[in-house]
C-alpha cells in the first residue's frame, strides 16, 4: 500500500454514497413550470394577490419537504442546538454555530443576543436586528443575515428557554407579549425598541438561492437592509420590482457606523408591493406560471455558492473561488462535486446536510466533518475519482510516483504536511489579517501590504502582488496527529470583562465606541488604504491608552474589564499589569483548503526536488519557517507600520516552539 494512502494528505472519512438527489432522476428531466403563491398559500396571478411577496415555503413546499430541507445545516447554522446557558463558562455563546456563537474574528463583528436578558448593555443584536445587520455595502458587517439563506432562525423564534420554537413563525411569536429585551422580538433601533415582523415579514429558506442560475444575491440583501424580510426572495429571483420600504436606511457615505442599521426612517403605515415582470415570457407564462422548466436547475452551479462564499472565505482565507486562481473550478469541477449531500438513503440526502471538511475554526454540527465530502487523497491518491456528469474531468491524476522521484528518501513529510502546505504557496486575492476593536470603530487591515480595508468591494479585488500565506500546525481530527496547513492568521485586539479566570466576555463595541470617544489622548497613526489614500486612525497603543480605557470603561459599569492584544492587560493595585493568555491572545489561524497550484505551475514548494526544492523550506531566511506574525496590533500600528519587526512580530515558528529552521537532512 502507498505510504501517501496511510498518511492521508487529507485524512481518510467514511465516504458518504456520492449521490445527490439528482441523480436519482432520468438525465433529461426538467422542473415543471409552477404557480407562485403568497404566505397563505394562495396563488399570485397577473389578476390575483399579484402585489404580495411570493413565499418559497409555500409555494416550493407544496411539493418538497420545505422542513426537512430546511434542517439541513445551511440553514440552521447553530439554532437547531441553541439555548441560553449552552455554554456555562461563556455564557454570550448560545449554539456551536454562526447563529449564536457570533462571528469569527474578521467576519462580522456582533453576536445575536440570548432569549432572555437582563440589562441591555450586555445584550447582542435581537434577531429582528441580526437579519438587516449584513452591511452588504460595507467594509466590515455587524452581522451574516446577508449571507443566511432563510429558514431557521430568520423564520422562527425560540421558546423560554432559548430552544428554537419550530410551532411558529416570528410573526406569529411577537403578537404573543414579549418580556423586556426578548432576544427575538426587541430591537435596538425601531422608535419603540419593538420589532416589527408583522410589517417586515419573515425570511423562508430560499431554494431558488442555490437552484437558480443568475440568482442576485445583491438585490436579495438590498431588500433585508430596508427591512423587507418577506419580499428578499422576489427580489432575489430576479420575479420583479419591490416598491416601498419598511425602512429607509440614511446613506452612509461610507463609514460603517454611519450606515449602521440604526439610522433612517421608518415606514411601518405603508406595506411594500411587487411589481411583477409578468411580461418577460423568460420569466412567466401567458398564464402567469414561472417557467420553472427552464429556469429551476437539479444540480447547483458553482457560482450560486460562492455568492455567499467568496465574501466570507475571501475574509477568512483569501479564497475567491475563481478559476484563474483555483485549479479545480479551471479543469471544470463544481462546488457539489466535491461537497455532496450526506447520507446514504435519498431521505437522509434530502436534509440538505451539504458536505463539509474539517476546520479548527469551525465548530457547527462537527459531528458532520467529513461527511458527504470528497477529499484530495480520495480522489488523487485512492482512485475515488469517477466522472458523473459532462464537463467533469476525465481524471485526477495520481502523485504518488512524482512525490516520490521529488522527494526520495524525504517522503515522510506527507505524514506531516496538508495539500495546501505546499500547493497553496501565494495568493492573489485579499484576506483580512489585523483586527482593530480597540476604539469601537471596527478597523480591518488587508494581507496586502496591512493596508486597511475602507470599501465594502476591496475584499473582492486582485492584488498588484501575489502574497505568500502564513502556515499553521493544528490538529484536523482527534487522533489524527498535527498537519501542516497554509493558513491566514486572524490578529486581534479588543476590550472584554473577565467574568471567570480564562473566559472574557467582549465588551459591546457601541460601548467601546462611547469610552473612546471620551479620550482627548489615545494613539493616532497613519495608515495607508488599499487606494494608495494616507488615513489617520485612532488605535490603543500604549500602556496610557490602556489604562484610560479601562478606567473609562469601568466607570461605565463595566466590571474587571481587561485590554486583550499579545497580552491579556489589567489593572492591578492600580497599576496596568500584562501576562500571557495564549488561549485568548493567540491569532485565529484560517486554513486554507482552495486555490491549490499544481507542480506544473512551477511555483508549489520543493517543486525542484532534491537537493535544491528543499531550501523552498529549509533555507534560514525561508518563510515556511520564518515569516513574522504581528503580535500586538496597535503597537505596529504605531511603531514598525507597515513593515512588521521583532519583536512587535515574531516568526510563526515559535508558536511550533521552534528557534531556528530545522536542517533538511
Amino acid at each position: 500500500m502507498s505510504r501517501f494512502k496511510i498518511t492521508s494528505i487529507t485524512v481518510l472519512l467514511a465516504l458518504a454514497v456520492p449521490l445527490t438527489l439528482d441523480a436519482a432522476r432520468a438525465p433529461g428531466w426538467k422542473h415543471e413550470d409552477i404557480w407562485l403563491k403568497n404566505e397563505t398559500g394562495q396563488r399570485i396571478t397577473p389578476t390575483r394577490n399579484n402585489a404580495d411577496a411570493y413565499s418559497p415555503h409555500r409555494t416550493c413546499g407544496t411539493c418538497h419537504g420545505y422542513m426537512t430541507i430546511t434542517s439541513g445545516t445551511h440553514f440552521q447554522q447553530g439554532f437547531d442546538e441553541m439555548r441560553d446557558g449552552y455554554d456555562p463558562k461563556r455564557p454570550w455563546v448560545l449554539s456551536p454555530g454562526i447563529f449564536g456563537r457570533g462571528g469569527t474574528p474578521g467576519t462580522f463583528t456582533e453576536r445575536v443576543a440570548a432569549k432572555n436578558n437582563s440589562s441591555a448593555r450586555d445584550m447582542g443584536l435581537s434577531t429582528y436586528d441580526w437579519i438587516a445587520a449584513g452591511g452588504s455595502d460595507q467594509p466590515v458587517s455587524l452581522a451574516a443575515g446577508n449571507l443566511h439563506p432563510g429558514g431557521g432562525p430568520m423564520e422562527y423564534g425560540r421558546k423560554a428557554d432559548g430552544r428554537r420554537d419550530l410551532s411558529k413563525t416570528l410573526i406569529r411569536g411577537e403578537r404573543e407579549k414579549a418580556r423586556p429585551l426578548d432576544g427575538d422580538y426587541s430591537s435596538r433601533h425601531t422608535p419603540d425598541g419593538k420589532s416589527r415582523f408583522r410589517e417586515s415579514g419573515v425570511v423562508e429558506g430560499d431554494c431558488l438561492m442555490c437552484h437558480l442560475k443568475g440568482y442576485r444575491l445583491d438585490r436579495r440583501n438590498g431588500q433585508l437592509a430596508l427591512r423587507n424580510y418577506r419580499w428578499a426572495a422576489t427580489a432575489g429571483a430576479g420575479l420583479g420590482e419591490i416598491r416601498g420600504a419598511v425602512f429607509t436606511p440614511a446613506r452612509s457615505g461610507g463609514s460603517s457606523e454611519e450606515g449602521s442599521p440604526a439610522k433612517g426612517e421608518w415606514n411601518v403605515a405603508r406595506r411594500p408591493a411587487v411589481q411583477y415582470a409578468w411580461g418577460d415570457s423568460r420569466l412567466f407564462t401567458p398564464q402567469g406560471k414561472f417557467r420553472g422548466s427552464a429556469l429551476i436547475s437539479k444540480s447547483v452551479e458553482a457560482e450560486n455558492c460562492t455568492q455567499c462564499h467568496r465574501q466570507m472565505d475571501g475574509q477568512k482565507s483569501g479564497t475567491l473561488y475563481l478559476p484563474a486562481g483555483d485549479l479545480h473550478l479551471k479543469a471544470g469541477l463544481r462546488c457539489t462535486d466535491c461537497h455532496t449531500l450526506a447520507g446514504r438513503t435519498q431521505n437522509e440526502r434530502l436534509r440538505h446536510h451539504i458536505g463539509k471538511g474539517w476546520s479548527p475554526t469551525s465548530t457547527a454540527r462537527s459531528d458532520l466533518d467529513g461527511a458527504g465530502m470528497k477529499t484530495c487523497a480520495n480522489c488523487h491518491l485512492e482512485d475515488r475519482y469517477r466522472p458523473t456528469r459532462a464537463g467533469m474531468p476525465k481524471e485526477a491524476k495520481n502523485p504518488d510516483n512524482l512525490h516520490r522521484a521529488l522527494f526520495h528518501k524525504a517522503t515522510f513529510h506527507f505524514y506531516l504536511l496538508h495539500c495546501s502546505a505546499c500547493h497553496a504557496p501565494e495568493r492573489k486575492s485579499r484576506s483580512v489579517y489585523l483586527v482593530d476593536y480597540s476604539t469601537g470603530r471596527p478597523a480591518w487591515y488587508a494581507t496586502d501590504k496591512a493596508a486597511l480595508i475602507t470599501r465594502a468591494g476591496d475584499m473582492k479585488q486582485f492584488t498588484q502582488e501575489p502574497w505568500k500565506p502564513w502556515t499553521d500546525r493544528h490538529v484536523r481530527i482527534p487522533g489524527d496527529g498535527e498537519r501542516y496547513a497554509a493558513a491566514v492568521p486572524k490578529v486581534t485586539q479588543w476590550f472584554g470583562e473577565m467574568i471567570s479566570d480564562g473566559a472574557v466576555r467582549p465588551i459591546g463595541l457601541e460601548h467601546v465606541r462611547k469610552a473612546a470617544a471620551g479620550q482627548k489622548k489615545l494613539t493616532t497613526v497613519e495608515v495607508a488604504t488599499l487606494h494608495g489614500e494616507k488615513k489617520k486612525q485612532v488605535t490603543v497603543a500604549t500602556p496610557e491608552d490602556i489604562l484610560a480605557m479601562i478606567r473609562s470603561l469601568t466607570g461605565m459599569g463595566f466590571r474587571n474589564v481587561v485590554f486583550v492584544a499579545d497580552q491579556l492587560y489589567e489593572i492591578r493595585k492600580d497599576k496596568l499589569e500584562g501576562r500571557p493568555a495564549p488561549g485568548l491572545t493567540r491569532a485565529v489561524m484560517f486554513p486554507i483548503y482552495h486555490g491549490n497550484m499544481p507542480v506544473a505551475a512551477k511555483k508549489t514548494l520543493g517543486q525542484k526536488g532534491k537537493p535544491d526544492g528543499c531550501a523552498d523550506c529549509h533555507a534560514d531566511d525561508s518563510p515556511f519557517f520564518t515569516k513574522l506574525r504581528v503580535r500586538s496590533v496597535g503597537k505596529f500600528l504605531k511603531d514598525s507600520y507597515p513593515v512588521p519587526k521583532e519583536p512587535i512580530a515574531e516568526p510563526q515558528m515559535a508558536d511550533w516552539g521552534l528557534m531556528g529552521v530545522p536542517a533538511s537532512e
